[in-house]
């Protein structure tokens, strides 16, 4: 029986993830990290599974970050899984991830989100990395990722204040995507899902990978990796079936291979 903790839905190739903690601000304790770890690892592995949408349950938060109950005995963190935090902040997905920030995203709630290739927010949602309140370290990626996706000035206000910004001021600076009234924010991310799901899968995981290595390496380096993904691609039957189907204008039949 499915860990109603975690509640999971596949619409049509999108599987959305909906973490089942509202009373508990949807903070993460170890039993639902596990299960995000477990749901993801089934998703990169499931061709019917095109693209993810990760969300809170409620209206308040989207993620709390860690159930601070949830320490052991001496105070060791017990929700890091085999791809970090929530079982998502170390994965490098080959399947697009979009956070529907349904509501607040702190702390950890935020090192998820940005570990997501978008985020769409509610009007009424905050973010911010409040570890320094409470004597902890944002080291699930959002000391990492942070100054890489905003200005490092900013990214360092954030950190150093635990202050948390609202959504206008996200998509401001370049956080979040979208911003939309908290009754359509699983309808935008559906809707940026489906498009994505609609194109070819092949294209889709290499364009992540080159998305994930290129601003880690050389522009030389860069260039030779794009080199090496093309020289493949262009030897798998989607390849063919892409430009074919758009020259006779129908919908591509992509086959993954």
């Amino acid at each position: 029986m499915e860990n109603q903790k975690v509640l999971t839905e596949l619409r049509d190739e999108v599987l959305i993830v909906t973490i089942n903690r509202n009373e508990k601000r949807n903070a993460i304790d170890p039993e639902t990290s596990e299960r995000l770890e477990e749901i993801f690892n089934d998703a990169e592995n499931d061709s019917k599974v095109r693209c993810i949408i990760i969300t809170g349950a409620g209206e308040r938060s989207f993620c709390a970050g860690e159930d601070l109950s949830a320490y052991d005995e001496n105070g060791g963190c017990q929700t890091i899984m085999a791809h970090g935090f929530a079982g998502i902040t170390e994965r490098v997905s080959t399947k697009p991830i979009i956070c529907a920030a349904n509501g607040t995203a702190v702390a950890g709630g935020l090192e998820i989100a940005v570990s997501c290739d978008l985020i769409v927010a509610a009007e009424h949602a905050k973010f911010g990395l409040s570890e320094v309140k409470v004597g902890l370290l944002a080291t699930s990626g959002g000391l990492i990722r942070l100054p890489k996706l905003v200005p490092p000035k900013i990214a360092a206000e954030m950190c150093l204040t635990g202050k948390l910004i609202s959504a206008s001021r996200a998509y401001e600076i370049g956080l979040v995507n979208y911003v939309v009234p908290s009754d359509q924010v699983l309808e935008k991310a559906l809707e940026l899902a489906h498009i994505i799901a609609a194109n070819a899968p092949i294209s889709l995981k290499l364009t992540k990978e080159i998305l994930h290595i290129a601003p880690q390496v050389s522009q030389e380096d860069a260039q030779r990796f794009c080199n090496r993904c093309w020289d493949y691609i262009e030897k798998t039957e989607d390849s063919v079936e892409g430009p074919r189907a758009f020259l006779e204008k129908r919908k591509p039949d992509w086959q993954g291979k």
